[in-house]
């Protein structure tokens, strides 16, 4: 089952198409994953609210984040891929979470929970975490992932009609459906510009009931609130591959 967790899609055969790769694990770690990290922000953070544990959680299980855990356990070197290293990808991060996932089957719930914490407070300073600034992009990211939204970000690139360099085109897309458009010399400016025009663009359209193209919200906190960032966004699987989980 562990050797099940560390192997890759890409890492079976064509002439072995019942070797199971690691999806299917990945899928219960993430969940089992949410459940330990919800549990752990809870209880050390006794007077803070929800938006706060939201915010928090998005940081520790962010796709950017699983990535850096997993490869500061060099979980690389025991893993089953075809993918070429040195790619951004999410693999190794997906990888740690199939490793959950075949830990909470073999040993349950309390041991898997007491090897995240110890695994994430090793790796992670908390109060640091607190700290980091907090922008339209992440705000987008929470809020889509609190309230079952699908939020992605495509990036393209060219090179420069005049001079040197390329110049990086991103979009947002909620649900399917273009939010807003950027353009900068980074994918983090292009990124970042379109995120900014697509929370206004929800921001506008949040009190108007529907949103054109998308369904109706159950509830106001289901809209993002940008003047507080206390009802905000959580940050999964940044869709740039999912969300960047």
């Amino acid at each position: 089952m562990y050797r099940q967790a560390l192997r890759h899609s890409s890492a079976v055969p064509e002439d072995r198409p019942d070797l199971p790769d690691n999806e299917r694990l990945e899928f219960l770690g993430d969940a089992v994953l949410d459940a330990i990290v919800g549990d752990l922000l809870f209880g050390h953070y006794p007077d803070k609210g929800e938006g706060f544990l939201t915010r928090m959680r998005s940081k520790l299980v962010s796709r950017q984040q699983l990535n850096t855990l997993a490869l500061k356990i060099e979980i690389e070197r025991v893993m089953e891929s075809n993918v070429e290293r040195g790619q951004e990808t999410s693999v190794p991060g997906n990888a740690l979470e199939a490793v959950i996932g075949a830990l909470f089957l073999d040993k349950g719930f309390e041991r898997t929970r007491k090897a995240v914490v110890k695994l994430i407070v090793g790796q992670f300073e908390l109060k640091e975490l607190e700290k980091e600034d907090r922008d339209n992009k992440s705000r987008l990211l929470e809020w889509g992932q609190k309230n079952r939204r699908k939020v992605e970000f495509r990036v393209s690139e060219e090179q420069r009609r005049v001079g040197r360099g390329k110049v990086y085109h991103a979009e947002v897309l909620v649900d399917e459906k273009v939010r807003g458009l950027g353009h900068g010399n980074s994918k983090k400016k292009a990124e970042q510009e379109a995120a900014d025009a697509a929370y206004r663009s929800l921001r506008s359209r949040g009190g108007r009931g529907r949103p054109r193209g998308g369904r109706r919200p159950k509830s106001k906190d289901e809209r993002p609130s940008p003047v507080s960032g206390t009802e905000q966004p959580r940050s999964r699987r940044s869709s740039s591959g999912p969300a960047e989980r």
